[in-house]
């Protein structure tokens, strides 16, 4: 969590005026790809977007909803999606992927009404030959993509919190097919397993992580010439 101070010394601190767009070797924030450690993290995505000057699409991939209403004025890991909503006046919609439908539920039904959810099955499905089809989230603007990887189901990742049933290669094929259909502004990516997790083989959980980490900046190396 953070406060509006905290939020404002954090933009102090990641923006940089002088670098170029997603596509260039020095990308700035918002744009590039971000890595953003564990979810406990995951409300940086609102920062990095109030730095977006355009009307552009949120597609976030997520077993969680992220759109609890703060008792204070802060920002969190639960409610950045509701602070973006709130506060951000470039957005114009939002998509939801492999949230938890009892979580979904549990909101408040005019912010449920404001994002589009997609569980998995809508988006993904098989081929005949095996190969994966992504079904992207109808939308004409730019798009953010926000991916926490507790979305990815814990027999194939570990996170600190708990997860989803994605796959990784899912994932990294819905990564490799957004920027063939639309302009891509920015990636963040968060879910990283906490250093002092229990319950977990640590060092195996990291290498797990990391490798996955690596797959994405490949294929957006290969796709659109970013190179970190």
């Amino acid at each position: 969590m953070c406060d509006d101070e905290a939020a404002k010394e954090i933009l102090s601190r990641i923006s940089s005026p002088d670098r170029g767009a997603l596509d260039s070797a020095h990308s700035m924030m918002p744009y590039g790809l971000h890595f953003i450690d564990n979810g406990n993290f995951h409300y940086m995505s609102s920062i990095y977007l109030s730095q977006v000057k355009e009307p552009f699409s949120l597609i976030v991939l997520d077993h969680h909803p992220d759109m609890q209403r703060p008792m204070f004025d802060i920002l969190s890991c639960g409610g950045w999606i509701v602070d973006v909503l709130d506060h951000n006046e470039f957005v114009r919609d939002v998509h939801v992927i492999g949230a938890d439908e009892k979580l979904i539920d549990e909101l408040d039904d005019e912010d449920r009404k404001k994002v589009h959810f997609y569980n998995i099955e809508d988006i993904f499905s098989d081929g005949p030959g095996g190969e994966i089809i992504v079904n992207l989230p109808d939308s004409s603007f730019p798009v953010y993509l926000s991916i926490d990887k507790d979305v990815i189901r814990k027999e194939e990742l570990t996170t600190n919190w708990d997860q989803g049933e994605a796959r990784p290669e899912q994932v990294l094929e819905f990564v490799r097919a957004l920027p063939a259909k639309r302009r891509l502004l920015g990636v963040d990516i968060c879910g990283e397993c906490a250093p002092d997790q229990e319950g977990c083989d640590l060092s195996r959980a990291i290498e797990e992580n990391d490798r996955f980490n690596a797959r994405v900046l490949e294929i957006l190396e290969q796709e659109i010439g970013i190179n970190g």
